[in-house]
């Protein structure tokens, strides 16, 4: 894999777990990676490559960005999501969607991608006074994040996904007089027009970006626990292969393993790697 250079965040001796990521074209239509992601200190974009394992310290930044194809360019737009965080990163910058989209958009872009838009899903974590993993979860639109807790038997989703779907869901329940339950999003086997994105970064091409929307994300922190393990995707990857079907993680689990494995379930599934696919995998001490 090719890298980009930075600075190294300043972070603690000891790692707090073991990190890596796999990412691919897939057989996608366009035969165009428009996948992007951020591994710790480095940006990324690649057509095929797999991660070698790697320690994390505290603090961490893990993220992935998924070009939308119904937007021309959208592969600049998920490039320029990563090369905003790792400006923000580098320079110790909050990482918000705000922040992101005014360092994306400060940036100057030609006119051909004006428009062109990219999701995000994002783990930022660090250890506390108290010698706890705090890991703060941040997504906009349909990448995604899963949990799964020391000794779980499944993977549990961490995020809402920003799609018409959704938005219909919330509609429904506040008519009812009612909360939605988590476990209603993210549902599956509906029409294709409802899981149009409804949130994202979009680049603009000349000053409209001061008044432009910044995108709406969803933010949650939890405390993460040794042994516990942490999955960061892009929708190639939980379209084609749900994570009831994804193996479990255990201390002795090989993590590239892990991870070719998903890969290849996504090559073998019904949807044969019709789109670019990106994950990382992190497993706590």
């Amino acid at each position: 894999m090719n890298t980009s250079s930075n600075d190294r965040y300043p972070k603690s001796a000891k790692s707090v777990a073991q990190a890596c990521a796999i990412t691919f074209q897939g057989n996608a239509s366009n035969n165009l990676q428009q996948d992007a992601f951020f591994f710790l200190d480095n940006w990324y974009q690649e057509d095929l490559g797999v991660m070698a394992v790697t320690p994390v310290a505290s603090p961490f930044c893990l993220a992935v960005s998924d070009g939308v194809a119904s937007s021309n360019q959208s592969q600049h737009c998920s490039k320029a999501v990563v090369k905003a965080i790792s400006r923000l990163w580098r320079n110790h910058r909050k990482l918000t969607a705000d922040a992101i989209h005014q360092s994306i958009n400060q940036a100057k872009h030609s006119s051909k991608r004006h428009g062109a838009a990219a999701t995000l899903a994002m783990v930022v974590g660090e250890v506390n006074s108290e010698g706890l993993v705090k890991a703060t979860i941040t997504h906009v639109g349909d990448s995604r994040v899963y949990w799964l807790p020391e000794g779980a038997s499944q993977w549990q989703c961490l995020t809402r996904d920003h799609n018409l779907l959704n938005e219909l869901i919330d509609q429904q329940a506040q008519e009812q007089g009612r909360q939605a339950k988590f476990s209603d999003y993210n549902r599956e086997g509906m029409a294709g027009s409802l899981y149009s994105i409804t949130e994202c970064f979009a680049l603009t091409a000349d000053d409209s970006y001061i008044s432009s929307e910044v995108p709406e994300a969803n933010s949650c922190t939890i405390d993460v626990n040794s042994g516990d393990c942490l999955l960061v995707c892009t929708d190639g990857i939980h379209d084609l292969v749900p994570s009831y079907d994804w193996q479990t993680v255990s201390a002795q689990t090989d993590l590239q393993e892990w991870l070719i494995t998903l890969k290849n379930q996504v090559y073998d599934s019904d949807g044969n790697a019709y789109d670019n696919g990106t994950a990382i995998l992190v497993r706590f001490y």
